[in-house]
């Protein structure tokens, strides 16, 4: 029987909007889907996915933890670099689930320390060239949860889309950057997987601060995508691959539309989710990872239209 032990964290009030249930829609892409990495590459555990570029992705294998920056390789992705990921003091082996890169660099989103798994450690990781963090930020107000339920997704939206499109913290005022100086230039979206919550943090000097919170439209979360309009959030086989995407209305993300996976796309333990910045011939490319490599493969290419 596993012993679980919870963390404690401060639950700030906050409301948490109600969104309304979308019918699923068709995946608005292909629906063919194939394998994009070599056999038994990554093994299991592959989890966050995040493109750099067209050419660029990071991914991120939540244990041992693992970041890897991929490039093409005809039809496929191969490993062009990967490095083991410590805590900022060299210790540790952080569990992480979520992967963003950034203009300020790579952030990683962490439920807790491997070395002690039974304890839940919320963070937001930032790496630079080597395995240790160069900055970490404890993430307050989210609920007691299993600490395998914690943080597992991440994506990072511009202050330039969130004043454009009027974004409101949890009190109900008009998001202003320069109320958070040394922030950055945008702020990050953090899903926790219990509940599908989307968790809203600047990150400002050593400090996370929880500006709102939100539903995501679907029950669990496991990965966070923003295309530069809308936010996706994807959930696994619990939900058999459903994505929503999400954008600002009155203040608030909400739910916009909501579709199944690509036919052609297995029903596995998607946890990673990216889509490329680059539209070639109307469609953009799609990857997904398979926490559990499912007949020796973790990473599956699809696309979307560029429509969309």
């Amino acid at each position: 029987m596993r012993i679980k032990a919870i963390g404690v964290f401060t639950v700030l009030a906050l409301s948490l909007a109600i969104t309304p249930a979308h019918a699923a829609s068709a995946w608005p892409g292909d629906s063919a889907t194939k394998t994009a990495d070599g056999s038994n590459v990554f093994g299991t555990n592959l989890s966050g996915l995040s493109f750099e570029s067209a050419n660029v992705v990071w991914a991120v294998k939540n244990g041992p933890s693992t970041l890897y920056r991929l490039v093409p390789s005809g039809g496929t992705w191969k490993v062009d670099q990967k490095r083991s990921l410590k805590f900022a003091d060299g210790q540790g082996d952080p569990d992480a689930e979520g992967v963003v890169y950034t203009p300020d660099g790579i952030f990683v989103a962490v439920e807790r320390d491997n070395d002690d798994g039974d304890v839940s450690r919320p963070m937001i990781l930032k790496y630079g060239s080597g395995s240790n963090a160069v900055a970490e930020w404890d993430l307050g107000g989210m609920p007691e949860v299993d600490p395998n339920d914690g943080p597992e997704a991440i994506s990072w939206v511009p202050d330039s889309y969130l004043t454009k499109n009027g974004f409101k913290d949890s009190s109900g005022r008009t998001y202003d950057p320069a109320a958070y100086p040394g922030h950055g230039s945008g702020l990050f979206f953090v899903g926790l997987e219990a509940t599908g919550e989307i968790y809203v943090y600047a990150l400002q000097g050593g400090e996370a601060k929880l500006l709102r919170k939100f539903a995501s439209g679907q029950a669990q979360v496991m990965d966070l995508e923003f295309d530069g309009s809308k936010l996706w959030a994807i959930c696994d086989n619990h939900c058999s691959g459903r994505t929503t995407t999400l954008a600002i209305s009155s203040g608030n993300f909400k739910v916009t539309a909501t579709y199944n996976r690509p036919s052609g796309l297995p029903n596995v333990n998607l946890e990673g989710f990216a889509i490329s910045p680059s539209c070639v011939s109307g469609k953009k490319t799609v990857l997904w990872s398979d926490d559990d490599n499912k007949n020796s493969h973790a990473l599956h290419s699809g696309s979307l239209n560029c429509t969309v």
